[in-house]
């Protein structure tokens, strides 16, 4: 869980290695080892100024304190260079209370800094649209240009749904609970369009009257769908969207906007 939460702070956050210097070391000695890595994480994460630190993250002075004390002994050599003052913090946190404070801070840090990555990628792709230059094609998307299949052909294949989860969307709902209970197909994914909210995503199965069960087991899947839906949307339809997983492609289902498949 460390491991994935110091590796997800490098990926969000863009504190990337290049901030590190480079520390030479030719001993073959261990502690020698662990001393140049110490040395290295300790000028990595002091490389700004304190107020700076305290700033970007969200901690008091006597939190940084603590957090380069902390970096000064087995902490920085066991960590990697770029490891944040808030998971430091909460890896020796104090006290179950403490330890689930700093989680919630990170976690809010990582939330926001990916709101702000999704915007810009959605800037990026009206920006595509502003140049006249598509990004993508959706005549070359897979399953684009054949033709649709028919529920029989749909039988022991995964489906792909795209729906809203807004009240304005009179099909999403029911085309939901009728795909979720059906038995004859290989699983569902349901791609929400309109939200990357994970609760409302969630409330949005629970009234659909989805399994935990078949979620836990990957027969059905909840994703956000506002990218893929975005490849998609040259089909100009209305919700629900209905597809065939067939190998790497998806293709339309005949029936997808009419009687329920």
């Amino acid at each position: 869980m460390i491991r994935f939460l110091i590796l997800w702070s490098v990926a969000l956050l863009g504190i990337g290695p290049g901030n590190a210097p480079a520390t030479e070391n030719t001993t073959t000695d261990p502690r020698g080892t662990q001393a140049a890595n110490t040395r290295t994480n300790e000028s990595a994460v002091t490389a700004l100024e304190p107020q700076q630190m305290q700033a970007q993250w969200g901690i008091d002075a006597t939190e940084y304190e603590r957090f380069k004390t902390l970096m000064q002994g087995p902490r920085g050599a066991f960590s990697v260079a770029n490891i944040s003052p808030l998971e430091v913090l909460g890896i020796h946190a104090r006290t179950p209370q403490e330890r689930r404070e700093y989680a919630d801070r990170l976690v809010r840090l990582m939330y926001e800094d990916t709101e702000r990555v999704l915007a810009f990628e959605f800037e990026v792709q009206a920006a595509w649209k502003r140049l006249g230059q598509p990004m993508f094609d959706p005549a070359r998307l897979p399953g684009a240009a054949t033709a649709s299949l028919t529920r029989a052909a749909a039988a022991g294949k995964r489906l792909a749904l795209f729906v809203s989860t807004d009240p304005s969307c009179l099909d999403c709902l029911a085309r939901t609970k009728s795909l979720a209970g059906r038995h004859d197909i290989a699983g569902l994914d349901l791609y929400v369009t309109n939200t990357n909210d994970v609760k409302a995503i969630r409330a949005f199965a629970h009234k659909a009257g989805i399994d935990p069960k078949a979620v836990l087991s990957k027969r059905i899947t909840l994703n956000k769908g506002m990218g893929l839906f975005a490849l998609y949307e040259g089909n100009k339809q209305a919700l629900p969207l209905v597809f065939v997983r067939d190998g790497k492609q998806l293709l339309p289902l005949a029936d997808a906007g009419g009687a329920q498949p």
